[in-house]
């Protein structure tokens, strides 16, 4: 196979027939999809996989986060490339075919293309490496003014080739050699900034990461973490999360220290307070019911910390004692 596309899927079977719809139209022969679908339901799962034959469906009783999934569908692949692709998003192989070979013409190691939503809208495909100073959205906003080549505005119209840190895993290329090599995705995460840490990896073995604006892809963001409020309290938690778990793994020292601290203090307070305001409408209002969770959750993930040492989510944590 010269492409295997991964798709890790969580109750998006909307959004996943939408895109597998669209890659049937002319699937070469030479590709695979390989679509691990977390805390499978058997019967939306057989429905599924009788449908599209040619796809492979892996049924995982786990929700075991993103990273963990793709690597499960790695397991299976037998494609020269990787393609890790979202659920909810729509890309013809025609642009997947111009995604590759852009990325083969400028010996590129990590790639991602445009993304755009259903209403054609820009959305944002990569970013700089987290840090102490641009955990602040002001502190961000003065390094792109000072420093623009340094840090690039990720919500500007780009028309070429942008190299930057870091690509969104919603829709990411990379050589299966090269993905090897890395040592894959990294489980300590169990949702978001594993992009970053895959990209940082691929840094310090010397491959380049960049923005590809000349191809576009259809992406509704948060088909599978937005699904009510108990799901987009969890997954906005584990960005928090994991922004520590990243600090983790790629700082030390005093640096290490300063940004947890900067993490902590940036976030805390201001879920304390829709907490607060949360008891005081009776939690009638969704955006303070989710922050309100987020603030509990938070608490008792700190107090885990503290007891354990370990600044891993919880749900990373089971992950690895099920694979054991």
């Amino acid at each position: 196979m010269k492409l295997s596309i991964v798709t890790v899927n969580y109750r998006s079977w909307n959004h996943l027939e939408s895109a597998l719809v669209e890659l049937q139209k002319a699937f070469p022969d030479d590709w695979e999809i390989i679509v691990v679908d977390n805390e499978s339901v058997a019967e939306t799962f057989d429905l599924f996989s009788a449908r599209f034959p040619w796809a492979t469906f892996i049924a995982n009783r786990d929700n075991s986060g993103f990273g963990a999934g793709c690597n499960i569908g790695v397991a299976r692949a037998t494609g020269d490339r990787l393609l890790f692709m979202n659920p909810d998003v729509v890309a013809s192989c025609e642009s997947i075919q111009a995604l590759i070979d852009i990325k083969e013409q400028h010996d590129i190691g990590i790639v991602a293309p445009k993304q755009v939503s259903s209403s054609g809208k820009p959305q944002k495909v990569f970013d700089d490496f987290p840090g102490l100073l641009n955990q602040s959205k002001t502190l961000k906003s003065l390094l792109r003014l000072l420093m623009p080549f340094r840090f690039p505005d990720p919500r500007a119209d780009y028309q070429q080739i942008t190299y930057c840190d870091w690509v969104t895993g919603s829709v990411l290329l990379i050589d299966r050699a090269d993905f090897d090599a890395i040592g894959g995705w990294a489980e300590d995460y169990w949702m978001y900034v594993e992009d970053a840490d895959l990209c940082r990896k691929a840094h310090d073995k010397g491959l380049k990461v960049a923005y590809i604006p000349e191809v576009e892809v259809i992406h509704a963001h948060g088909g599978s973490s937005r699904l009510n409020v108990a799901v987009k309290s969890m997954t906005k938690l584990e960005v928090i999360i994991s922004k520590h778990v990243y600090t983790s793994r790629h700082t030390a020292g005093l640096e290490n220290c300063l940004t947890h601290t900067l993490i902590i203090l940036l976030r805390l307070p201001v879920l304390a307070i829709a907490w607060l305001l949360d008891l005081l409408t009776l939690r009638q209002v969704p955006a303070l019911r989710v922050r309100g969770r987020m603030f509990t959750s938070l608490l008792r993930y700190y107090l885990g910390v503290l007891r354990s040492g370990s600044w891993l989510s919880p749900r990373a944590i089971a992950n690895q004692a099920l694979s054991e």
